[in-house]
């Protein structure tokens, strides 16, 4: 084809070979845009994905299917995680954030410590009495500091 001859829809060659090399680029462009949008959008979602389970509560506890090895531990397992949250579903909010974090986290706590108290009960795996040990103590710790926390507030509200 001779440079400067019309070609196809009336174009000539040099206007085809621009279109041809302005349409790669607007390609290449935006092949880059949308990997950066993926990246971002992958980045977005790992930092959000940890705030959006814990902010389910603990939907990710499914407590309405049996255990693997389902017997009478597997059972007063679930029966804590069940007083539990039935506990702190049932709790009434006084609308102050600080309040009722403090007053959440006692029974989430509190709940934490009767499992522990299953697994030293029941358990067989020594590190995993361990654990269940230092979670006790480390839980029944915290409780006292919320529980300090909110006696020097008794009506604190909003």
């Amino acid at each position: 084809m001779i440079p400067g001859y019309l070609t196809h829809a009336g174009n000539t060659y040099q206007e085809l070979t621009m279109i041809t090399t302005i349409s790669r680029r607007i390609l290449a462009t935006t092949a880059v845009k949308l990997a950066l949008s993926a990246a971002v959008a992958a980045g977005a979602l790992a930092v959000a994905a940890p705030a959006l389970a814990q902010s389910e509560g603990h939907a990710q506890h499914d407590m309405s299917k049996p255990a693997h090895a389902a017997g009478k531990t597997s059972t007063d397992m679930h029966a804590s995680m069940d007083e539990m949250h039935k506990k702190m579903k049932g709790m009434p909010m006084t609308g102050n954030q600080d309040m009722d974090f403090a007053m959440m986290m006692v029974g989430h706590h509190q709940g934490a410590i009767d499992m522990a108290q299953a697994q030293i009960d029941h358990g067989k795996d020594k590190q995993m009495i361990s654990a269940a040990k230092k979670i006790i103590t480390a839980q029944k710790k915290e409780i006292a500091m919320f529980e300090a926390w909110m006696k020097k507030r008794p009506h604190s509200t909003k």
